[in-house]
């Protein structure tokens, strides 16, 4: 009662208390310069932040990369280790800008140039956990395995004992290459001491639903671990003074999804199928509304701990979300300096006469939607910390993005071309 009475007493205390204290804060924020916050950049994350379209990654799409344009725009820069491959520009292929020496030559991929410690470390198909356990040499750098050891046990006898031993396995080639010798991305971070940070990798967990229509990848638990140790790691280097963070858009809704209604009405039959899939033939080919409520829950809890994170780390958070179904609902204008525009732009790949922010597989921004995805980080980095970023032009990407100025329509490539028929039916089997 009467601690009550005290708190009741010196109740415009508390609120000036509470007042100067939030200015405090802010303030604390806000102290640093924009100089000061960007002195030393670092990234890690997924394809988004490496810079992965036309299912490859290359010097010409690392360009693109969201870390890489925000860093210019605030007067910063990365160095990262420039790939050519693995995989092809899907874009110059169907353009026949890529013939078959190009061709094979970025299915072997490997390195342009390298640097021996990348500031920004971004890999494609990375989430948190493979941010904390997989290097450029090692799938898994915590993994052990039991192999004997041969010793002489007396001068006579020659035995073995089970010892533990690390179990090295070779990492996919992204990680082969845009990681080479500097460790896992989280090691990469801890010796590079960033001031500021790019820290997302959420979307990859669940992401893995929609590009294999099935919810057996989600794993709440070992998401939130993962994640919630990555950043206690960069909590504890103490150089940071912010970053940024972003939301997971609603992964049912991306370009690479589309709806399909089973024609005999099975509900487990229908529901979202990958685009090139001309019907569904297996429930496990589809999203049914069950599965599709499922993944909305888990993106729910996502989003919330990665804003729980934003806060606990005193970053900024774009919430693409809210950004993508406005995307999705209402398209996103482009307009020259002069006010011309060549339509609202979707979230679709581009078509003709209609702009589009995806790149030919659907799931990745092209150059343009880089530049989109650019500036809605510039916007909250510009809000959290009180600074005047410029904005990336959008119009210029759009004018510069060769698959919006001249589209290609996969689908129907895919369906009415032999040599996009042939594509079409490799990948279902292999899908």
């Amino acid at each position: 009662m009467l601690k009550m009475f005290r708190l009741g007493g010196n109740m415009k205390t508390n609120k000036a208390f509470s007042l100067v204290l939030a200015l405090f804060l802010a303030g604390s924020v806000s102290a640093q310069t924009q100089g000061e916050m960007f002195q030393r950049v670092g990234v890690v994350g997924d394809s988004l932040s490496q810079g992965f379209f036309g299912v490859t990654v290359e010097k010409k799409t690392q360009d693109w990369a969201y870390p890489v344009l925000v860093s210019k725009q605030a007067g910063a820069s990365v160095s990262y280790n420039v790939l050519k491959g693995p995989f092809v520009n899907l874009e110059d292929v169907l353009k026949w800008d890529c013939g078959i020496f190009c061709i094979a030559e970025s299915i072997i991929g490997g390195n342009a140039s390298t640097v021996s410690l990348p500031t920004h470390a971004g890999i494609t198909g990375a989430e948190y956990t493979t941010l904390l356990k997989t290097s450029g040499k090692c799938e898994d750098i915590t993994a052990t395995k039991q192999e004997k050891e041969w010793y002489w046990a007396t001068w006579y006898w020659y035995t073995y004992r089970w010892v533990t031993v690390a179990d090295c396995k070779e990492p996919d080639k992204f990680h082969q290459f845009g990681l080479r010798d500097a460790g896992t991305q989280a090691q990469v971070m801890e010796k590079v001491k960033p001031t500021f940070l790019f820290g997302s990798a959420g979307a990859n967990h669940v992401l893995c639903t929609a590009l294999h229509t099935s919810i057996d990848c989600l794993d709440e638990t070992r998401f939130k671990r993962d994640i919630r140790e990555f950043f206690r790691r960069m909590a504890a280097m103490g150089s940071l003074k912010g970053g940024v963070l972003f939301t997971v858009p609603n992964v049912t809704a991306i370009a690479f999804l589309e709806p399909y209604k089973d024609p005999n009405g099975r509900a487990n039959y229908s529901g979202l199928k990958a685009f090139f899939r001309n019907s569904v033939s297996d429930p496990n080919q589809v999203l049914d509304a069950t599965e599709i409520g499922t993944i909305s829950n888990f993106l729910n809890m996502l989003n919330n701990e990665i804003k729980a994170q934003a806060a606990t780390m005193r970053f900024a958070v774009a919430d693409l979300r809210v950004i993508f179904d406005d995307l999705k609902e209402n398209g996103r204008p482009i307009r020259s300096a002069s006010g011309w525009s060549p339509g609202n732009a979707r979230a679709n790949w581009p078509l003709p006469n209609q702009p589009g922010v995806f790149g030919l597989d659907g799931v990745h921004p092209n150059m343009y939607g880089h530049s989109l995805f650019a500036n809605e980080l510039i916007k909250a980095i510009n809000t959290r910390y009180g600074y005047s970023i410029p904005q990336v032009s959008e119009y210029t990407a759009w004018y510069y993005d060769t698959l919006n100025r001249n589209p290609v329509d996969l689908k129907k490539f895919l369906t009415e071309n032999i040599f996009g028929q042939a594509i079409s039916w490799v990948v279902s089997i292999f899908t």
